[in-house]
């Protein structure tokens, strides 16, 4: 019996969401996975090295992370997307079984190193494709619902991981932490090896040396010059400058400084991450709507302004509590503006490499935001922070008053697909393979 149209688009959307879940819960496994690991493997450096060895160690793992996504990324595109996960995932598998092998029985930093550059590698091949599924596994009229979805999903993972290897750590032993890794590496394969087949990609003819180096750098151009990437990119390192090192770095000060509770670290995380879901939930979905993009994108800036600037005076754990939570809605909702129709409007032949050029461009910010928060507390005390954050808002304001191509961007109606090819046909012509 010949299926009618209606139920052949309900069938094709019942798969689609099948196979968005199941990306979903590969991306939560692999958040755990990395929380697990980061929080395991430096205590026991630290416990059986030194700081310095630690330093090494963490250098070694970001210039790789860095140094993969921006080689593999053309290589990633040529391949099935199930199939580069796959292959991506193994090696993550493989890693931490060798890393448990190696903590377990004896210490040695060289084959640490060796080894989780290898897992390290692995996640920067496959991170790019994590952060452009929801585009690519759902219906296009449901990829806002999607990347908010995922976003939620990470916040989770990036929770729930720490989490679990400090529960793991208190009840058995480091090492065990390690093995309780393995295990959900071990987890990660059983999921990627039940994604279903993709799409194989068109086939690419041989290309030089140069081309190579072009592939490589072409995310990176093309974030320079698609208009919607320069805004989206600038304010992106503008907001990571401001929030990456407020949990790690203000939080931990402001409880020494205001001599607060050292236990209620972990509020202030869970607070500051439940504030991010709380947005993505209830707040983010009104901001996306199409209508006053530019006044909506600033009120959320300055609410977030307002929380940063309010928790560096705050005495209390109830006032940095009130504090962070809106600070994580802010900021996650910020994060959502214009996700789904970036990636949309991107071909998909070449938003592996764009997304791998964002990640790059903000692992690069991150270790700014660092550096600069420390130097200014340790100059000038936490408190000053907050004219950190009120230059970044007054930057922000004036770049959103500048900037009109965003906008029109944002609140345009048609196709995303081709918003490219009919407003800026050159840009276009760019990304055509």
């Amino acid at each position: 019996m010949a299926w009618s149209c209606c139920e052949l688009h309900t069938k094709q959307g019942n798969y689609q969401l099948s196979t968005f879940r199941k990306y979903l819960c590969l991306d939560l496994l692999l958040w755990i996975y990395l929380g697990c690991w980061n929080t395991t493997l430096p205590l026991i450096i630290v416990q059986r090295g030194s700081l310095l060895e630690l330093a090494a160690y963490e250098t070694a793992l970001a210039l790789a992370a860095i140094i993969s996504m921006l080689c593999l990324a053309p290589r990633v595109e040529s391949m099935r997307r199930s199939t580069a996960l796959k292959v991506g995932c193994f090696a993550i598998l493989m890693a931490s079984v060798l890393r448990y092998v190696f903590a377990a029985n004896w210490y040695s930093l060289d084959a640490l190193i060796l080894i989780d550059v290898i897992a390290a590698s692995a996640f920067g091949m496959i991170q790019p494709l994590l952060g452009i599924y929801p585009a690519e596994t759902v219906d296009k009229h449901r990829t806002d619902a999607a990347f908010r979805a995922r976003r939620i999903v990470v916040t989770v993972g990036r929770v729930a991981g720490p989490l679990l290897a400090g529960i793991v750590i208190t009840v058995s032993s480091l090492e065990i932490s390690l093995l309780f890794v393995s295990i959900v590496g071990f987890l990660i394969v059983v999921l990627a090896m039940a994604l279903p087949v993709s799409a194989a990609p068109a086939l690419q003819p041989g290309k030089s040396s140069a081309d190579l180096v072009n592939d490589m750098l072409l995310g990176l151009k093309l974030k320079c010059v698609l208009p919607p990437e320069q805004f989206l990119t600038f304010s992106g390192l503008l907001l990571g400058l401001a929030v990456t090192a407020t949990v790690p770095m203000l939080v931990p000060a402001l409880i020494h400084t205001r001599g607060l509770a050292e236990g209620s670290v972990g509020l202030f995380n869970a607070l500051f991450a439940g504030g991010a879901v709380a947005g993505l939930f209830f707040l983010s979905p009104l901001i996306t709507k199409k209508e006053n993009q530019r006044d909506k994108y600033l009120v959320c800036w300055a609410l977030l302004t307002f929380a940063l600037c309010a928790a560096t005076q705050a005495d209390e754990i109830w006032q940095l509590s009130t504090c962070l939570f809106f600070a994580g809605a802010a900021s996650a909702c910020i994060t959502m503006v214009g996700m789904d129709k970036r990636v949309m409007s991107i071909p998909s032949g070449v938003r592996v490499r764009l997304m791998a050029s964002t990640l790059v461009i903000s692992q690069l910010g991150s270790s700014v935001s660092f550096m600069m928060t420390g130097a200014i507390m340790s100059r000038s005390g936490a408190t000053s922070l907050m004219w950190l954050y009120l230059g970044v808002f007054l930057i922000i304001v004036m770049y959103s008053v500048r900037s009109k191509k965003i906008w029109h961007f944002l609140e345009d109606d048609a196709e995303s697909e081709l918003y490219y090819a009919k407003n800026h046909p050159k840009l276009a012509a760019i990304m055509t393979p």
